[in-house]
């Protein structure tokens, strides 16, 4: 398979899905949940690694008014989105090959960790970085066609991801498998379709914002004990 053009998808497919898609949102929900387990004194800058076009961080505004923000993807188009969103650090950088000359005293990487060849590398340089703590979320289970085109390159098996954490240094704090049963394995097997799959690109008018919102509203019955997105937060 060829490499994929992450400059291309952020100028041709990720739009609005990172904002109102009800799986984005989802994950910034069960984020704020496990950050309740985070003192806030503690914490005086937070990194977004893989932060595309800023929601995540926009989103970290709020769980930490007092922090110094940094942003860093491989995609030039998305770090030129997420300065037009917020006010914080940005540079363009992979995670894989290359980590910031500074630590942070938390880390948030999320769908990223999928993407990269030598993923114990990138989580060795994750776990560099952080000072204090580190909130992964990645996915698990049998990998879909339309995530292949995107650029993943795994799915992790159940129980896999922790582990791997562990063996880089990370002291696991909470475990959260979310998403059974209509984002795994229904949304995420209707994503094979590819009618449906182009449905999520671009920006999205008040259809699809609602729409969205219906979503959100029925995954909010997914399981949190079980399914194929993992959250990981770990400490140094």
């Amino acid at each position: 398979m060829a490499p994929v053009n992450y400059e291309a998808i952020w100028t041709d497919v990720w739009g609005d899905m990172q904002r109102y898609g009800p799986v984005h949102r989802h994950h910034r929900r069960i984020f704020s949940d496990m950050i309740s387990r985070v003192p806030r004194e503690q914490i005086h800058t937070v990194a977004d690694m893989g932060c595309g076009e800023g929601s995540n961080l926009l989103y970290l505004q709020q769980e930490f008014p007092n922090a110094k923000l940094f942003g860093f993807d491989v995609s030039l188009n998305a770090i030129k989105r997420a300065k037009q969103m917020l006010n914080a650090e940005f540079a363009v950088m992979d995670i894989e090959s290359d980590c910031p000359d500074q630590s942070f005293d938390f880390v948030i990487s999320s769908d990223v960790i999928e993407h990269i060849v030598n993923d114990t590398t990138a989580l060795r340089n994750i776990y560099n970085i952080t000072n204090k703590y580190a909130l992964i979320a990645t996915v698990q289970g049998r990998m879909r066609s339309f995530e292949k085109a995107i650029g993943h390159i795994r799915s992790y098996d159940y129980g896999e991801f922790p582990e791997k954490m562990r063996s880089v240094g990370f002291k696991i704090e909470q475990v959260v498998e979310w998403g059974f049963p209509f984002f795994s394995p229904i949304y995420r097997n209707m994503f094979d379709l590819v009618a449906v799959e182009n449905a999520s690109h671009g920006n999205y008018g008040m259809t699809k914002r609602l729409l969205c919102q219906v979503l959100y509203g029925l995954f909010s019955l997914n399981r949190h004990d079980r399914g194929d997105v993992i959250f990981v937060l770990a400490s140094k």
